[in-house]
């Protein structure tokens, strides 16, 4: 059954419609449109000892930086590409010659090669006419081809450009310069799942290459955005460990992964028992604390106050039917196992659960009274319990 496994059980009705979707390949931007999430800085030496867990985990690309940014960004793509990984090694650059001559001096497979392609953003921001954007587009593009480089063309707020002029400076690389694949760049995640379905297919009856999707979180949708290109034929991702990046951030990798993989059925050839390894050493070089609660790699995901679901829990475990209340199993993420901590809303079940685990011997009376003082102290100090304060309150009870 695609919608259940040993490892995860989800809806069915996910699977009442044949899809046949791309095989997809990951492209890492975290060393680069992550680290532009203000504050964050990765050091060359991080982005080596990260980028090889990425490609380790089954990661198809890595984008190591920008390497015009800095001296320390530079000698960061060399080291990525000259360190033996699995993983293509990409640097990003702007549609200009200077720029792809640094990235050839790195060795680089290849480069996303940026210009703005929305007429109000070449005018507003950049001050340059049309004429400009598209004539730097195509010599740029053809001068990196010509040094031996793979060109992902990548068009700045290309979902908010006037169709038209999109089609136009995009059919101008196509024919005068080069691309070997195609981005459609939601700079501003101002798509849809249904506007950015449109983009792609337009795209692809219009230009015969891959299509890349690169998306960002202002509504939330980065991660269904990326899907719904998939979905409309893309076949490279962009994404963010932790979903890094500019304002809202990018879309997120773990969760963009493990949707294709068990909601969609799709083969991902990636380690995810590493997912959530790979996530904290990203947390721990960027100092971005992501949500306890963020899924697939949340550091409390698995960690259970609700008296009720505690209930569950303490049926199940024994059971071993962790599926029955869990979408996913931990180990698939490399995650710890399920735990349930005391708070305001633990109930009955948690007071025996934690007493059964230190091996206290509690009559119902005493847990009720126990369960009273657990939530009164949870409230007066606005948090969980430690077991060391748990212990304290059985023993003032008993």
């Amino acid at each position: 059954m695609k919608w259940k496994s040993e490892d995860y059980w989800v809806s069915h009705y996910n699977f009442r419609k044949t899809l046949e979707l791309p095989k997809v390949r990951f492209h890492d931007t975290t060393f680069r449109d992550g680290e532009q999430q203000p504050g964050v800085v990765f050091t060359s030496d991080e982005k080596l000892k990260i980028g090889t867990m990425m490609s380790e985990i089954g990661i198809d690309r890595i984008e190591g930086g920008m390497p015009l940014v800095s001296e320390d960004d530079k000698k960061a793509v060399k080291m990525l590409a000259n360190a033996g990984l699995d993983a293509e090694i990409f640097a990003f650059t702007r549609c200009m010659k200077e720029d792809v001559e640094t990235s050839v001096t790195c060795d680089v497979d290849g480069v996303i090669m940026e210009v703005p392609s929305s007429g109000h953003l070449i005018g507003d921001a950049y001050e340059w006419s049309e004429k400009k954007a598209k004539q730097l587009a195509v010599e740029a593009t053809a001068y990196a081809h010509d040094h031996g480089l793979y060109v992902s063309f990548f068009c700045i707020d290309l979902s908010r450009a006037d169709a038209k002029w999109a089609l136009d400076i995009i059919g101008a690389v196509a024919e005068e310069g080069h691309m070997d694949a195609l981005n459609v760049v939601d700079t501003f995640g101002a798509l849809s799942p249904e506007g950015m379905a449109e983009l792609v297919m337009m795209l692809k009856n219009a230009f015969h290459v891959p299509i890349e999707v690169h998306t960002h979180n202002d509504f939330g949708l980065a991660v269904a955005n990326t899907i719904a290109a998939v979905k409309a034929g893309a076949e490279v991702v962009h994404t963010t460990v932790n979903g890094l990046g500019e304002r809202s951030g990018n879309a997120s990798f773990e969760e963009t992964a493990m949707c294709l993989k068990v909601l969609y059925g799709q083969e991902i050839d990636l380690d995810f028992s590493r997912f959530k390894e790979l996530s904290d050493a990203v947390e721990k070089a960027s100092g971005v604390k992501k949500a306890p609660n963020k899924p697939i790699v949340g550091n409390e995901l698995f960690s259970i106050e609700s008296g009720i679901v505690a209930g569950w829990w303490k049926t199940l475990e024994k059971k071993n039917r962790a599926l029955t209340m869990f979408p996913y199993h931990w180990t698939l993420v490399g995650q710890d196992p399920p735990r349930i901590v005391l708070g305001k809303k633990s109930g009955l079940a948690s007071v025996l659960y934690w007493a059964e685990k230190l091996g206290i011997a509690l009559s119902e009376e005493e847990a009720r009274k126990i369960l009273i003082e657990v939530k009164n102290t949870s409230i007066k100090k606005k948090g969980l319990l430690t077991e060391k304060e748990f212990k304290a309150i059985v023993e003032k009870v008993r």
